[in-house]
């Protein structure tokens, strides 16, 4: 082969690495996006408890265990639960494929199964109970495919940890009086915003046609995956 040969394949090589990097960005902000839309579904149109964000799940549930409110307590438990169960079965689902793809496969199938029932069968107390836990079972299994993107220390549905960092990206900027922010700081940004828009989409969404919002998150899901398969296949 040819130094020139050699030269080209290496720019090639270097291109397909950019473009895979941007794919990856992509995805772990539509997954925030994803977040945002099914923690509002969980929290308005299902049982006024998070899908996602478990922190606030915790403190729900320990206001539960406090004022002795046996809703509040058995569906921030049940969310928790399922959480943690999508949590567990994605470790299997690792051992098995060992791919994010894998698991946001898993995650599909479950949101998408959610949008049948809902389309199917009128949603309340042990239905809207079903959806509710495997709804969380899918933000647990999102939680560990954002993170093993490695991406900024994204995981896609736990922000607190991400606004942090932001804002001290943020000030690190402005202290050491530099010019621009680094790619970290603004992916971390984009995810705060992104799961932000989610969220106001879910909401207003909501309102119009209720829980039949969950489509949106099919339809991001789709786009993710669709993003996965362009990724696996240029390796």
């Amino acid at each position: 082969m040819s130094i020139d040969a050699v030269e080209r394949n290496k720019k090639e090589g270097k291109k397909e690495r950019k473009m895979q990097m941007k794919r990856d960005h992509i995805i772990i902000l539509l997954l925030c996006a994803v977040s945002g839309v099914i923690d509002v579904l969980g929290y308005i149109g299902l049982s006024h408890v998070f899908t996602a964000n478990m922190t606030g799940n915790i403190v729900l549930l320990g206001i539960g265990i406090g004022d002795a409110r046996q809703v509040v307590l058995s569906n921030a438990a049940l969310a928790l639960v399922g959480f943690v169960i999508g949590i567990i079965a994605t470790v299997f689902i690792q051992r098995k494929s060992g791919t994010s793809r894998s698991i946001l496969t898993w995650e599909f199938i479950l949101i998408l199964l959610s949008a049948i029932i809902i389309l199917l069968i009128p949603v309340g107390g042990v239905i809207s109970s079903i959806i509710l836990l495997i709804l969380s079972i899918a933000m647990g299994m999102q939680t560990i495919a954002g993170r093993n993107l490695k991406i900024a220390g994204l995981s896609s549905t736990v922000l607190t940890s991400t606004l942090a960092a932001f804002v001290e990206g943020v000030m690190g900027v402005m202290q050491k009086n530099a010019q621009k922010l680094s790619l970290d700081t603004y992916l971390r940004g984009g995810a705060i915003l992104l799961y932000l828009l989610g969220a106001a989409a879910g909401s207003l969404s909501e309102r119009l046609i209720g829980l039949h919002t969950i489509w949106i998150g099919v339809a991001l899901l789709a786009a993710v995956l669709l993003l996965q398969s362009k990724k696996n296949r240029a390796r």
